[in-house]
């Protein structure tokens, strides 16, 4: 089967180029969606647009069985300048796909041709979804009925991942990845001069001390088997000269990284407990704004189980990692699972820089690897 894919490859590495050079926001793949929209048509695939807003859904049915199997590519690129010095790097300034979705889109097109020329029994439904990074497209997809349009018994998905390890395929049962929130910390207050502080809040101290506090409440309310970070990337307030002036009010922004919603939770009410005392300590109001980016990634038993058989019969046993340690990263195809039964996995990709890198390139070698993957795990539970 690899051998079989990789001849047809050369169309889709160009497909993949073309991709890149061409990059879009979430929502906003207008382009790229009509790209995949034509090529399934060129195929025999029946074709669903704007599902989503910009998600297209291809549909493959061979036989009579009413079984049936759903692929998932994600299409959406970076706020990036690309510095990666290919041949065909973004045309469009300031963005980029520096995670390797234009491979992702790639790869399930090449799949949907080499599986529009296989015999199988039952539906196969090719799901290409904007809008990964942070923007909703999982959830996008689900409120246009994605799962009710297009029944299926499982859902695939992988990443492509840089890695040192030999392994080619991996994945783990239960969580491979975990949920994410960002976090917005409204802070205001009575601002004043620097010279009478009791007259005004104290913005800053509020600030101190919620990100201060927020430290300690994965290590004092999270088992230390369990997994939990809390990380602040900004404190926003005042300027460059603001020497003797006590601002009105202050912006934190944060992520949090979890792998079950109990612990979640947790942090949330030990948070919303620190921003009350913030408002007793420094005379302050402060508002606190959960945004779920995604869902802890959770594997189902039987999905993982066909998975890693196809993956082994394709790359060997030796080439395969069932045991791979989940990452804190995530991934809004977590919404997906909580749907339909499904499993997610990694496939090597061999490049120097990790993803987000300005100089990241997916390897066309994972390309290959992916399409065999995903026509692999139709042709076995679809024969």
């Amino acid at each position: 089967m690899i051998e079989e894919i990789k001849k047809l490859s050369s169309e889709f590495i160009e497909i993949r180029k073309c991709i890149h050079e061409n990059p879009e926001l979430g929502l906003k793949e207008f382009k790229t969606a009509k790209l995949v929209a034509n090529k399934l048509r060129e195929f025999g695939v029946e074709v669903y647009e704007n599902v989503g807003v910009t998600g297209v859904v291809g549909v493959l049915k061979k036989g009579n069985s009413n079984k049936s199997i759903a692929l998932r590519a994600d299409m959406d690129a970076l706020v990036i300048n690309e510095a990666s010095g290919v041949s065909y790097a973004s045309k469009n300034e300031g963005l980029m796909h520096a995670c390797g979705h234009d491979g992702h889109t790639a790869s399930l097109l090449l799949a949907a041709k080499y599986l529009s020329k296989s015999e199988f029994d039952g539906t196969i439904n090719f799901v290409f979804q904007p809008a990964e990074e942070g923007r909703g497209g999982a959830k996008a997809m689900i409120d246009d009925n994605l799962f009710t349009r297009f029944k299926s018994d499982f859902i695939f998905g992988y990443h492509n991942i840089p890695s040192k390890t030999n392994k080619l395929f991996c994945l783990k049962r239960g969580a491979m990845m975990a949920g994410a929130d960002a976090l917005r910390v409204n802070i205001s207050g009575v601002g004043g001069h620097g010279s009478a502080p009791e007259k005004a809040s104290d913005i800053m101290g509020a600030m101190a001390h919620f990100i201060t506090q927020a430290g300690f409440v994965t290590a004092r309310n999270i088992a230390a088997k369990n997994q939990a970070v809390i990380t602040f990337g900004a404190a926003l307030s005042g300027n460059e000269t603001s020497f003797n002036i006590l601002q009105d009010k202050a912006l934190l922004l944060a992520n949090i990284r979890t792998f079950n919603n109990d612990d979640r939770n947790t942090i949330i009410e030990q948070l919303n407990n620190i921003a009350k005392s913030c408002e007793l300590l420094f005379k302050v109001k402060v508002e606190l704004e959960f945004i779920q980016i995604g869902a802890a990634t959770i594997n189902d038993d039987e999905a993982q189980k066909l998975a890693f058989g196809v993956a082994c019969e394709l790359f060997g046993e030796q080439n395969c990692d069932e045991f791979h340690e989940p990452l804190m990263g995530s991934e809004d195809f977590s919404f997906m699972l909580e749907h339909c039964k499904g499993a997610y996995a990694f496939i090597l990709n061999k490049n120097d820089y990790y993803l987000h890198d300005p100089r990241y390139i997916y390897d066309d070698d994972t390309l290959v690897n992916a399409a065999a993957f995903y026509s692999g795990v139709c042709l076995k539970y679809l024969k």
